[in-house]
């Protein structure tokens, strides 16, 4: 009885909730265009945050090459290390080998990856 009580009332809160949110949001609206926020449509929503990622892709790119470069020099040395420690250490040395390579892989597949998606998308939505 109590929980039915509670369920009523709590259902009475959410209704009133949802009419309102309306009524907010105009006023966030117009609140927005005094400020002199001047609305963007979602096609140069879009390009800006393409430029902001190229922006970044091409950024991480040196970096991520210089990482790869050391972190594979850094696992030749460990593979080295292995005729003196034993086999767990080159187990670890060619667990870093592979997740060197896959985090590669990702760096230079993403834009494919990213392609395909928007190409599956496109074609989904005709």
């Amino acid at each position: 009885m109590l929980v039915r009580k509670y369920g009523i009332i709590f259902l009475l809160v959410a209704a009133l909730l949802v009419f309102a949110v309306p009524v907010f949001a105009d006023q966030a609206a117009q609140q927005d265009q005094a400020a002199g926020i001047q609305p963007v449509s979602p096609d140069q929503f879009a390009q800006k945050i393409n430029t902001m990622i190229d922006g970044a892709y091409k950024a991480a790119g040196p970096v991520t090459d210089a990482v790869a470069k050391i972190m594979l020099a850094v696992a030749g040395v460990a593979a080295l290390l292995v005729l003196f420690s034993g086999m767990k250490l080159f187990q670890r040395v060619l667990g870093a080998v592979l997740c060197v390579g896959f985090g590669l892989l990702l760096f230079y597949g993403a834009p494919f990856i990213i392609g395909l998606v928007k190409g599956l998308a496109q074609y989904a939505t005709r």
